[in-house]
């Protein structure tokens, strides 16, 4: 068959996989955040296979999407980019994958899960090169042996006694070579040409089964590419050192890399039901489609995740996914409070039963609670099993007739064997038998949710740590610098004192001594001010009205600093707080120095703004136990001054930090307000918009007592 032919023959024959450029402008646009759901929708409907896919999956009862969305549009809304990205690249790669109808023989399980993971491996080191495009890479990885699949689909007959006669790759591609006079590198760069993708991936696909030799001296494309076709392989960490010399990344982080990514296709052959170590039946590809797309959902699911922000948002999405891929409407979560030793309710914020889940609290000396048990022993739980055998607990039932469900099925929230909490998912015996199915999935969504909880609490509680280290560090210097500066004080001042008397009472000395010992008292009365940030004083806790002592410290505020700058002053206050357990002077100084500090800010004029309010949903009832926990207040103070810039918003309550220019404060008034509000076992947090104004929130817990 002469080379001039081949493509030829091919080209002819109308046997040649989709144009895949549509996909590749879909994951464009799902990665700049710049892209319009107008623009998204554009680019789906110029391919009317993708577009007709997608309608497909909207309109599976297996999605559960709403009646409503009937429209690629609409879907796109409800999906969000990130699961429409992972629906096109996956759905349009099955199109490929169905080429091996042609020839039983071909082993389309095990090409799969290469090509698969080579993609994961090409898009892992992209991105570890700093590449602006990594998804290039995955598709570079996933259809860099397309060409096989061209040649089967067109030469059934040829590849039959190819396949036939080989028994290495090496032999398949001599083979395709005799006679084809072209191998599947090359008819791969072909067909990558015809579908104007990007020439140094074409190259990179052409030159992937050189010698690494030829390749060390290739372009950065076509070394990358070769690295992950190699980690892709059989036998990579018995020679992974072999490529070692291709790439500027370490061993140790090449195999975290190559272990990841077969971490991440095993579990999806595993919920597919492909047995890679062997020989797969064709007849399976119809379900292999379906169920990758699904897949392809709980995979954008899971990228979604790693984008959220905080665990509320972690929340919502693993919600959403459920919805979506589980077919479950309503998900209840309980997350672990190691301190109180309690799981606290949390549900989406469009739940009916949303302000009484974030009411409940379930104490972990529950014996009987299912919520307990699958946390204690990290395991499944379902209540719609030995129902007769075992009784539920109170909690159990009430949160079964929330859920609205026949049953309870508590599915362990965890990360490297450290406990989250509990997805609660109300169920019947159909939806049970699904999870229960799809064991392996709900398992690794389970894991991710704990994982970014984990991460998440970690940075957090890391920051605040750090925080508190550098508080406390400058604390003892202050306490030491006051030590060492008042003992030559006090000697000063005596023999300053002692002066005096030797001279008489008119001696112009007189004069100069009296100067001073003022400048000796104003020396003092810094250090007090300093002592005031190292050891605050707090007096004894007692039950305070929060409204009542903001608006008499407002008042008298208006009339000494407010009204003389033309500030207007107002107070909203929230008639359910509760009285407050905590120390009123420290407090009052904390509300004094904030308003102070917001008037300041604002020469010009402006206005102040007070609000108090009672944290519902921070107050928990324990309903096996009917006790209650009190839960906290917030207290902010507003303003719509100048605002704050970011840089000094990061250190903005370590002491010496200001933002008043020419100032003679000392810069202590916020890190003293930060050391009271610590010592009231409070918390107090900034939030700023320069050009707006800024606002200071503090949180303090209902009943308290003062810090030992």
């Amino acid at each position: 068959m002469a080379e001039k032919n081949i493509f030829e023959k091919i080209k002819q024959s109308n046997n040649l996989p989709p144009f895949p450029q549509v996909m590749l402008r879909l994951i464009k646009a799902c990665n700049s955040e710049k892209t319009s759901i107008e623009e998204l929708t554009g680019i789906i409907s110029t391919d009317p296979s993708l577009t007709s896919r997608l309608i497909q999956i909207i309109g599976s009862p297996y999605v559960n999407l709403p009646k409503e969305v009937n429209s690629i549009k609409t879907a796109v809304v409800y999906l969000g980019m990130d699961t429409i990205r992972n629906i096109a690249i996956s759905t349009s790669a099955m199109h490929f994958f169905k080429f091996s109808k042609v020839v039983p023989e071909f082993d389309i399980g095990r090409f799969w899960y290469h090509s698969y993971k080579c993609g994961v491996i090409a898009r892992k080191v992209a991105e570890e090169n700093d590449i602006s495009n990594p998804d290039e890479f995955f598709l570079a990885g996933l259809l860099h042996d397309i060409g096989r699949l061209v040649l089967m689909q067109n030469f059934p007959d040829d590849y039959k006694a190819i396949l036939k006669a080989s028994s290495s790759e090496q032999q398949i591609i001599t083979a395709e070579l005799e006679i084809f006079d072209a191998d599947t590198p090359q008819v791969s760069a072909w067909l990558f040409g015809q579908w104007n993708l990007n020439p140094l991936i074409s190259d990179a696909v052409l030159f992937i089964n050189e010698s690494i030799e030829q390749i060390e001296g290739a372009l950065s494309h076509v070394k990358m590419l070769f690295i992950s076709n190699f980690l892709a392989g059989q036998t990579t960490f018995e020679k992974i050192s072999d490529i070692i010399c291709l790439t500027n990344i370490p061993q140790t982080r090449l195999e975290q890399i190559a272990i990841a990514a077969e971490e991440e296709v095993l579990e999806m052959s595993k919920s597919l039901g492909i047995k890679i170590d062997e020989a797969q039946d064709t007849v399976y590809e119809e379900s292999l489609t379906s169920e990758i797309k699904d897949l392809s959902l709980f995979y954008g699911t899971l990228q979604n995740l790693l984008h959220a922000k905080d665990i509320e948002a972690v929340l919502d999405i693993a919600h959403n996914g459920f919805k979506i891929i589980f077919n479950i409407p309503r998900v209840f979560y309980f997350l672990l409070d190691d301190k109180k030793n309690i799981l606290t309710g949390f549900c989406n914020s469009n739940d009916k039963s949303h302000k009484i889940i974030k009411s409940i609290a379930l104490p972990l000396s529950n014996k009987l609670s299912l919520l307990v048990k699958c946390i204690k022993d990290q395991k499944v739980q379902n209540s719609l099993k030995n129902k007769a055998k075992e009784k539920l607990a109170i909690s159990d039932t009430q949160i079964i007739r929330l859920l609205g469900a026949k049953g309870l099925y508590c599915v362990p929230i965890y990360s490297s064997k450290k406990a989250s909490g509990v997805m609660a998912l109300g169920v019947d015996e159909t939806t049970a038998k699904s999870l229960e199915d799809n064991k392996g999935l709900v398992k690794l969504f389970s894991k991710q949710t704990g994982i970014c909880i984990q991460s998440i609490r970690f940075y957090n509680e890391y920051a605040d740590n750090i925080h508190e280290k550098k508080m406390e560090a400058y604390s003892t210097l202050t306490d030491k610098v006051i030590h060492e500066i008042n003992n030559p004080i006090s000697i000063i001042k005596n023999y300053i004192e002692t002066l005096g008397l030797k001279l008489p009472d008119k001696h112009p000395a007189q004069d100069e001594l009296l100067v001073i010992s003022e400048e000796m008292n104003r020396v003092a009365g810094l250090l007090d001010k300093l002592r005031s940030f190292s050891r605050p004083k707090i007096d004894g806790f007692e039950p305070v009205d929060i409204n009542q002592l903001c608006q008499t410290m407002l008042e008298i505020l208006k009339k000494s600093i407010l009204l003389p700058k033309r500030i207007k002053a107002s107070i909203s206050i929230d008639p359910e707080i509760p009285k407050v357990k905590t120390d009123p002077n420290g407090l009052k100084q904390v509300f004094i120095n904030l308003v102070k500090n917001a008037a300041e800010a604002m020469d010009e004029g402006g206005k102040i703004t007070v609000t108090t309010r009672f944290l519902s949903e921070s107050a928990k009832i324990m309903i096996d136990e009917k006790k209650r926990i009190p839960g906290s207040i917030e207290l902010m103070i507003s303003d719509n001054g100048p605002g704050i810039d970011e840089k000094i918003k990061e250190t903005l309550f370590e002491p010496y930090i200001t933002t008043k220019i020419g100032s003679a404060n000392s810069g202590l008034g916020l890190s003293i307000v930060h050391s009271i509000v610590k010592e009231l076992n409070g918390k107090i947090r900034c939030e700023t918009q320069q050009g707006e104004g800024t606002s200071f929130i503090i949180t303090l817990p209902v009943s308290s007592s003062k810090r030992k």
